[in-house]
């Protein structure tokens, strides 16, 4: 038997013997110890001890949690507080047992190797990836569950160049590691992005469906009236042309008709339609643009239409007599994408209308700062709480009731306007309103003005 193979079953011999006398866990079933090229284990909680001097290694003992809680009496680990001091309970129990299995094994380790330094035990929870030195490992059998002996030796090596490419070999792996990390994130965090953004058009859509509806209705009851006062007027010229004869009389009956009020009363109808056809082209118009999933590129923009449009947007869902004061001063064209600067604006707006209340009033303006264009939003609405203001930009924090909002708006509006450069900040009194203020630096110095 090898050296490696005599000091990890020494390891198990005493980890059997130590947790049967300090937690009862009665006769175990020890495995056959065998030598592995590095630490490899499934377990997600790992208690380990290093000791260093003329050679340099490690005794680890590796487990599952709810091993580990069987292992010191605990029946069950729950989530939550209960977890967390469960998680200590554990963590003390088994360092000190450690200590007491490495401090009896280490004797025989330091009749080869003198002046050996033991370190204070230390406690993983989940997987951790080990460098290759010479491994033994055993496993027990216990009443409590499977646990997993390392005894880890490591002489002392020379060959820095063997060192360095081991060394390289491995950042290498976690490079790569961290790589496909980093893209399953930027490909989650793009589905967030969109999903949020088609939520927020589908509450759009369903708005714009009502706001045109109620258009469309004086519209159509219009153009009736229209259709009739023209048919009236049909109908006059038509027994003019025959009655010529009887023009007094004709005369009277236009008297009778009230011939100049169908003239104004049709002329006030027209008018009213074409304001509705107006309106429903501009909630179109203003809905197209958000929605266009074409406008993915920086372009010179009208920052001040962008604004108008989204206060279209949203304005089916101000609270009954509700208005939004437009104050817009004349400011440069910026370089931005449209698109999501619409939705950034959009998710903010949408913040004041569910904060306001009936009656409620909400300002957005534009003005020049320096080198920056500052878009403001306030509102006369509850106001935030001081403690909220710090995490208002944190994804998926929301104070509103569960079902009423996911917690992405903000986050997202935030991640845009970073994206462009810029600066969001919020100022609130709770009980008395709140200000969103967006700053967005100038494309060029000598930018066009809106």
């Amino acid at each position: 038997m090898s050296n490696i193979a005599a000091y990890t079953s020494a390891f198990q011999s005493i980890t059997e013997r130590v947790l049967n006398d300090m937690f009862g866990l009665g006769e175990s079933v020890p495995s056959p110890v065998i030598e592995v090229p590095s630490v490899e284990t499934s377990k997600n909680f790992i208690v380990s001890l290093f000791y260093t001097g003329s050679v340099y290694g490690e005794y680890l003992l590796a487990m599952d949690e709810e091993v580990a809680a069987r292992v010191v009496g605990i029946d069950q680990v729950s989530d939550g507080e209960d977890r967390d001091i469960a998680q200590e309970t554990i963590c003390d129990a088994l360092t000190e047992t450690l200590n007491l299995i490495v401090g009896e094994a280490v004797v025989e380790l330091q009749d080869c190797y003198a002046k050996l330094t033991i370190t204070a035990p230390r406690v993983y929870f989940g997987k951790i990836r080990y460098p290759q030195f010479r491994t033994g490992k055993a496993v027990l059998q216990t009443s409590a569950g499977e646990i997993e002996c390392f005894f880890c030796l490591d002489q002392m090596r020379l060959s820095l160049a063997a060192s360095y490419d081991e060394a390289m070999d491995s950042l290498m792996v976690i490079n790569k590691e961290l790589k496909e990390a980093n893209r399953h994130l930027a490909e989650q965090q793009a589905q967030l992005v969109h999903a949020e953004k088609m939520a927020t058009v589908g509450m759009l859509a369903s708005g714009v469906a009502h706001e045109i509806n109620n258009p469309l209705f004086f519209l159509d009851m219009n153009l009736e009236t229209l259709n009739e006062n023209v048919s009236t007027i049909e109908g006059l010229i038509q027994r003019y042309e025959r009655i010529e004869a009887r023009v007094a009389a004709v005369e009277q009956q236009l008297e009778d008709e009230g011939f100049e009020r169908v003239l104004t009363e049709t002329k006030e109808v027209v008018t009213e339609a074409r304001e509705g056809v107006e309106r429903i082209k501009n909630i179109v118009r203003s809905l197209k643009e958000f929605s266009d999933v074409d406008r993915s590129g920086f372009a010179d923009s009208d920052i001040n239409m962008i604004a108008k449009n989204v206060c279209n947007l949203i304005s089916h869902l101000l609270p009954k007599g509700c208005q939004v004061e437009q104050e817009f001063e004349e400011v440069p064209r910026l370089n931005c994408n449209a698109g999501e600067m619409s939705q950034a604006l959009a998710n903010i707006l949408t913040n004041a209308a569910q904060a306001v209340g009936e009656d409620g009033h909400i300002v957005v303006g534009s003005h020049v700062e320096e080198d920056c264009v500052v878009l403001s939003f306030t509102d006369n609405g509850v106001g935030i709480d001081a403690d909220n203001l710090d995490r208002l930009f944190d994804p998926f924090f929301t104070t509103k009731e569960e079902g009423q909002g996911s917690g992405l708006g903000l986050s997202i509006s935030y991640g845009i306007i970073k994206k462009h450069k810029g600066v969001i900040s919020v100022e609130s009194t709770l009980g008395e309103g709140t200000t969103f203020k967006v700053r967005l630096p100038f494309t060029t110095p000598e930018a066009s003005y809106c």
